[in-house]
């Protein structure tokens, strides 16, 4: 073990007192049986060497960033983008109606050794949600959402900077993605058709994910529709927005929550979920949901004359989980 003192800096003994998953109960002090094989790797696995620090640090603001906690070897930090915000499409009668709802922002991970990296603090930027859009009871209006702001991790010494970016705008019914943000311009015919959203993605971290989307729509005969914001994906996938088409009045489910990293145990409560769509066949729809709390987008809003907006995608953050030696 004399290495891994040198390793991560510090003297004294080293304990393997975890179990071979990384949890707290003690090593077995029997040999293997007979026959039976066991690796140098199951001793020296980072789970056992390392333990957590007090909780997991959820950052939604601010400008520069120094440990939470004291005599720790290792920082695991994840970055996530900001959200963004669904489109708006208000009709006529016989006409058909649709909205997107926002992308979810993307996420990287990255370790941080104290050892390697010489990390003692770093330079941050916070991702904000997209601000949402709203329409007038007219005939043929369309507008687009706005994209979620770009999450930045920039430590001094030699670490790579992470960068989680946000996630892009919903439209209205004849958009596509060659529309801007928040614009009204209509690039094809289809009253009933629009492109959807698309998650964040990200650079820079060992680990680098898309968040979900909000879905695109095709109708005819008069229908209306709308989809959901996307959840971001925090490791095992993110989760797309779900789709609302049915006469009168009508909300989406609000959509699934993505798989938070085990890490952080029950120090990050936040659900993650994209805001709910909202779209009405023959009357105002009004406000879609908001995406929750963090990356999350917005839904989208449809209306058949009647006025509505989606709701803003929610803010990035960045979330640190602190390791010290297992001694």
């Amino acid at each position: 073990m004399s290495e891994l003192r040198s390793y991560y800096g510090r003297s004294g003994a080293v304990s393997l007192s975890g179990s071979l998953s990384g949890s707290t109960g003690p090593v077995p002090s029997s040999l293997p049986s007979s026959g039976s094989t066991i690796s140098v790797s199951n001793f020296r696995s980072k789970n056992r060497i390392l333990r957590k620090k007090g909780s997991t640090q959820t950052i939604a603001s601010g400008s520069s960033w120094s440990p939470a906690q004291s005599g720790c070897v290792q920082y695991n930090v994840y970055a996530v983008g900001g959200g963004g915000s669904g489109g708006g499409h208000s009709t006529d009668s016989g006409r058909e109606k649709v909205a997107s709802g926002g992308g979810a922002g993307g996420t990287s991970f990255r370790r941080y050794s104290v050892q390697d990296h010489s990390i003692t603090s770093a330079s941050i930027g916070i991702g904000g949600g997209a601000a949402g859009v709203s329409y007038p009871a007219s005939s043929g209006y369309a507008i687009s959402g706005r994209n979620g702001g770009t999450t930045t991790f920039n430590p001094n010494g030699s670490g790579a900077t992470i960068s989680a970016y946000g996630g892009s705008r919903g439209f209205g019914g004849r958009q596509t993605s060659a529309i801007g943000q928040a614009s009204t311009a209509t690039n094809i015919s289809a009253w009933g058709t629009c492109s959807g959203s698309s998650g964040g993605g990200a650079a820079g971290g060992e680990s680098n994910y898309t968040g979900g989307a909000g879905p695109a729509l095709s109708v005819g005969g008069d229908q209306s529709s709308a989809s959901g914001g996307g959840s971001p994906n925090l490791g095992s996938g993110g989760k797309t927005g779900y789709i609302i088409n049915q006469s009168g009045y009508a909300k989406s489910q609000t959509t699934d929550a993505p798989t938070k990293p085990s890490e952080w145990g029950s120090n990050v409560s936040v659900t993650f979920q994209g805001g709910a769509a909202v779209q009405h066949s023959s009357g105002a729809a009004g406000a879609s949901d908001a995406g929750n709390n963090y990356g999350a987008g917005s839904g989208g809003s449809a209306s058949e004359s009647g006025a509505g907006s989606s709701a803003n995608g929610s803010s990035g953050a960045i979330f640190v989980t602190y390791y010290e030696i297992n001694t």
